[in-house]
């Protein structure tokens, strides 16, 4: 392992420059040169080593970076203060320190691409390792539209003189999409088939494939993106998830060991996967469980179903078997509280994930503000009213970066979406993560009408969309599904901002300020202390401003002139 983190490093610092006319006529001092260095497998995978840290998982050995840190703050989740609203920018960065428009790992990836085309070697490996470098540009890709929309589009790296290049112009994200499609397709031919769960196959492309073509599909439908084959893009999805379907995964018996286990190499479900061990740890148990204290909005706990699949609240009325769990207690809550061991009841007779993502045990109070909220469970597999997990970066646990789970969820919306599904394709996606968690089957007809549904949403996509809120509740998914959905209203829906429902009888020091809606559910902040409204202008990142500078031929996102 030494030797090989030596010898990437060595390539890290010769690749940064090997761009350079000046440097190239130089006799480099390590063994290594642009001519003998893409002349064997080894070094090409050594290479492809590095492209490898853009799956982001529980991070990168820091405490923060990972893609579970600035994307769970949305409807789901009520943090401390809502106001330094993490997962968005408040204003127009002056550069691109801090800001995603960076392009040295697209860079990386077209070198990768380029130089092994170049390469005297087997046309089999050329291919494969061509696949790994565009993979990863597709992965990179989609992140930069996701964030910016229109971007510019580079296919090999860019010569220092070339200033058409340095100086272009946002390429259309429609056009850039269907570059991305074509990556993933070159690398679904040409990647291995085999079922290693660490490195880049066939159907870790085909997982992509699956997500990024629904999601370019919606974004462009629910954004009204000109130019855009919406149909096509939905057919490749489902093309891609009907394939990864009929392939050798199958579901987890246990969702929760998907979030917790040292080792997620033999579980069935997942596609790809990020391994942690002694020299690579991760802060996931400590960022949730110990530093930022975060809860769950009623907004979140209100989306799961009862066991007979009908929501808490249908056709204008209380489900039956559904009674609101109410906090309860004698005892003073002050500031000095940080966590209150209690039953909490809102998982009885409900969806088994909930259990397994909210804990059942405990209430947490943010930073000791003193305010009760539902406490997140997810990651753990110990009661957290006796264990603790260490601060800082510590866990050694695997994270799932592609599983099977989120594909049957694209394969149920995207043929949802084209207005082809079937009861057969519920039974065969949404009705098999429902069994998991004894949940009774979706039906086409749906059966009810939820109180909590949005009007705007057909009944059928609605219950879709709820399963896979809650499928993925606390993965880095559902801010860029509020996005692509145009649906960042509900970042300001009222029951995003409170959560437990508390007796009117429960004592709070002075000290606290007690906000209750008129049911009796307990503001976890202040007015002031909520985020700001939410803005259209989110939908899109703004490009930093020394960009704009730099090149004349960029324009900025609306709303950040």
């Amino acid at each position: 392992m030494k030797k090989i983190i030596y010898l990437f490093t060595i390539l890290m610092v010769f690749i940064a420059v090997s761009g350079c006319k000046d440097y190239l006529e130089v006799e480099p001092e390590t063994e290594f040169t642009n001519d003998n260095f893409w002349t064997s497998e080894s070094n090409l995978e050594s290479f492809s080593y590095g492209l490898y840290e853009n799956f982001k998982g529980y991070g990168n050995g820091g405490f923060f970076g990972g893609d579970h840190f600035f994307s769970v703050n949305n409807d789901d989740v009520i943090g401390l203060d809502q106001r330094l609203e993490l997962d968005f920018p408040t204003t127009v960065p002056a550069t691109v320190s801090g800001s995603h428009w960076g392009w040295s790992n697209i860079r990386k990836a077209n070198v990768l691409i380029t130089e092994t085309q170049k390469a005297s070697l087997d046309a089999t490996i050329q291919d494969k390792y061509v696949g790994v470098g565009r993979f990863f540009r597709a992965l990179l890709y989609w992140d930069k539209v996701r964030r910016y929309g229109d971007v510019p589009f580079y296919d090999k790296p860019v010569d220092p003189d070339d200033e058409h290049a340095l100086f272009a112009a946002r390429t259309p994200m429609v056009d850039v999409v269907n570059n991305i499609v074509a990556d993933l397709d070159f690398a679904i031919a040409h990647l291995p088939d085999s079922y290693d769960k660490t490195k880049v196959t066939k159907w870790t492309a085909l997982a992509l494939k699956s997500r990024v073509c629904l999601s370019a599909a919606t974004t462009f439908k629910y954004h009204n993106v000109a130019g855009a084959d919406v149909n096509k893009l939905l057919n490749e999805s489902v093309a891609a998830s009907t394939e990864l379907m009929n392939a050798n995964f199958s579901l987890s018996d246990s969702y929760s060991a998907l979030f917790y286990s040292e080792d997620l190499s033999s579980n069935p479900e997942v596609i790809l996967m990020k391994k942690y061990n002694e020299n690579m740890k991760h802060p996931i148990p400590s960022f949730i469980f110990q530093e930022p204290f975060f809860g769950f909005s009623n907004s979140a706990v209100s989306s799961f179903l009862m066991a007979d699949g009908k929501p808490i609240h249908y056709d204008g009325a209380a489900h039956p078997g559904y009674t609101e769990w109410t906090f309860n207690t004698t005892d003073t809550i002050t500031t000095a509280d940080n966590a209150i061991q209690v039953n909490v009841g809102i998982a009885n007779g409900r969806d088994g994930r909930m259990s397994q993502i909210i804990d059942t045990t405990r209430l947490v109070a943010p930073f000791s503000k003193g305010i009760p909220m539902f406490s997140p469970i997810k990651y753990a597999d110990y009661d957290l009213t006796v264990h603790a997990p260490k601060q800082g970066v510590e866990a050694t646990t695997d994270a799932p970066i592609f599983r099977l789970g989120e594909v049957l969820l694209n394969f149920a919306e995207a043929k949802a979406e084209l207005g082809s599904i079937t009861q057969a394709d519920l039974d065969n996606s949404i009705n098999l993560l429902r069994a998991r968690a004894g949940v009774a089957p979706l039906s086409m007809n749906v059966g009810f009408d939820a109180d909590d549904r949005d009007p705007s949403v057909d009944a059928l996509l609605w219950e879709i969309r709820r399963e896979r809120r809650v499928e993925l509740m606390l993965e880095p998914f559902r801010k860029w599904d509020l996005l692509r959905w145009a649906k960042g209203s509900y970042y300001d829906a009222d029951n995003s901002f409170y959560g437990v429902k508390v007796a009117p009888t429960v004592p709070f020091a002075s000290s606290i300020t007690v906000l209750k809606d008129a049911e009796g559910h307990l503001y976890a902040q202040e007015p002031g202390d909520r985020r700001t409204p939410w803005d259209d202008r989110k939908y899109w990142e703004p490009i930093p401003a020394d960009q704009l500078t730099l090149n004349k031929n960029l324009t900025q996102n609306p709303g950040w002139d």
